[in-house]
């Protein structure tokens, strides 16, 4: 009985050990990316001459605080966040304005004390909180600039509310209103 004990948990300690080597090693076609890190070259597909690359840009983000429902006078307060990626692989990317306005584009508030600098394929974003009563037509005018081309950061914001036991949500992207190259 002494051995076969022995040899059960044996074969217990075995099944472990190959459960988790093959959790540590999880691979893409070979290249172990939790060991070596993320090497764009890996990729099947290689870069394209035909992606648009920008030094920089402002952009217009529209943002919803609040939505009518119903009829006019009802009113369904949101929060929102605004998503800033850096897609580039390589570059860095730095925010250098996040600027909140109102329904009526009087400025609220700017969202950044100093510069923000995105490392390749990081992200970072900013908060309206469902109190905020700046209307169906705030929004945000973002500037960023990189010391060369890189890819377009991807900016986006996305709209929540969670009222009564009712939910929405929805996105809404920028619109470039002036690019250097």
């Amino acid at each position: 009985m002494n051995s076969k004990f022995l040899f059960l948990r044996f074969l217990l300690f075995v099944c472990i050990g190959l459960l988790f080597s093959s959790c540590m090693n999880v691979s893409n076609n070979g290249h172990d990316i939790l060991q070596n890190g993320f090497d764009q070259n890996h990729l099947q597909i290689n870069e394209s001459s035909s992606i648009k690359k920008v030094r920089g840009q402002v952009l217009y983000l529209p943002v919803y605080s609040n939505i009518p429902y119903q009829e006019k006078n009802r009113i369904f307060d949101l929060s929102a966040f605004i998503a800033i990626h850096n897609t580039d692989f390589t570059k860095t990317v730095k925010i250098t304005k996040v600027l909140y306005f109102n329904n009526d584009g009087k400025f609220v508030r700017s969202y950044l004390d100093k510069d923000s600098v995105l490392n390749p394929l990081g992200a970072t974003n900013f908060f309206v909180p469902e109190i905020d009563k700046s209307g169906t037509g705030a929004n945000f005018i973002i500037e960023w600039q990189a010391d060369t081309l890189v890819n377009e950061p991807l900016v986006e914001s996305v709209m929540i509310g969670l009222t009564s036991g009712q939910g929405v949500s929805f996105l809404s992207n920028g619109k470039v209103l002036r690019e250097i190259r």
